[in-house]
């Protein structure tokens, strides 16, 4: 039977509530889901959306797929069905987000689509106690650096993110990103969407910390829940001048999260060699890898 699309709708503060309650229900575990980032980023991916047989699509109009949809677990016939729904609605076919374990029950998917891990876009899920603690031999070196930051800046302080701390974070953002270069388009689009998250940080429910050394920001951190047990890490800045206080940043955020949720998710390495080294130098509790379903490519 052939399917057809209600309309595909931009993403809007409006939706928040509607995207949300999808997450809370459904607990999604890639950051892409969070409404944070949809809407931050939604210029950037030209972000839409649409609800079709209880389940929550979102679609990416630059990369061209449709995410997972988000809802009752659909059989690989379905999945089928909706693909044609969106040729017929004149997207692409394509699905993202897929996760390994559904693939690995489903080998007919291979009948339809090209199935490619997505590696670049794994998400590093990390239990909470675990950053905060910082045990163990392999995160020796990280419960160092913090001992050093304390030691050398014992004047040091941490904010919460109130609405007389944002500015100084975001003109901390700013100076990072002017002395960076010629910036790439990678950091080109995700200071564009930092601003957008500064701008409307009370309406999207946000929250953050900072660290402060004479009264000045040297590192801040943005999140917000991804779903009941797990909080999303949207953007993370530090100083480098300042010896370990990137390792601060991220034990101080893991405290100020404690007993609020079980997991962290820091978001995904894009397959940036530096970023990479660092998230597996934490030892996630979880690399959560999926696929992309390229449809017609069998």
């Amino acid at each position: 039977m052939q399917t057809t699309l209600p309309p595909f709708k931009p993403i809007e503060l409006t939706d928040k509530a509607l995207i949300t309650d999808f997450n809370h229900r459904f607990t999604p575990v890639s950051c892409e889901y969070s409404f944070a980032n949809l809407f931050c980023w939604r210029n950037i991916y030209r972000l839409s959306w649409t609800l079709h047989q209880d389940r929550l699509l979102i679609h990416d109009g630059v990369e061209g797929y449709t995410l997972m949809p988000l809802g009752p677990t659909p059989t690989p016939s379905e999945l089928s069905q909706l693909s044609c729904a969106l040729i017929k609605a004149g997207k692409p076919g394509n699905l993202s987000l897929v996760p390994l374990d559904y693939a690995a029950r489903h080998p007919e998917l291979s009948h339809h689509y090209t199935l490619t891990e997505d590696r670049d876009f794994a998400d590093y899920l990390y239990h909470t106690e675990a950053l905060v603690e910082l045990k163990g031999k392999k995160l020796h070196k990280k419960r160092n650096l913090v001992s050093q930051f304390h030691r050398n800046y014992p004047n040091a302080r941490v904010a919460p993110m109130t609405s007389q701390v944002r500015p100084l974070c975001l003109d901390f953002a700013k100076r990072l990103y002017q002395e960076n270069g010629t910036p790439s388009q990678t950091n080109i689009e995700e200071h564009q969407a930092l601003k957008e998250a500064f701008r409307h940080f009370d309406p999207l429910d946000l929250e953050g910390i900072a660290i402060l050394v004479d009264e000045a920001v040297v590192a801040f951190a943005v999140f917000s829940p991804l779903n009941t047990s797990t909080h999303d890490i949207h953007f993370e800045k530090s100083d480098h001048g300042f010896k370990g206080v990137s390792q601060a940043i991220n034990q101080e955020t893991a405290k100020h999260l404690t007993g609020r949720c079980t997991l962290v998710n820091r978001e995904q390495d894009l397959g940036i060699p530096g970023l990479r080294k660092a998230k597996l130098s934490y030892v996630p509790a979880q690399l959560y890898t999926t696929l992309t379903l390229s449809w017609g490519q069998a």
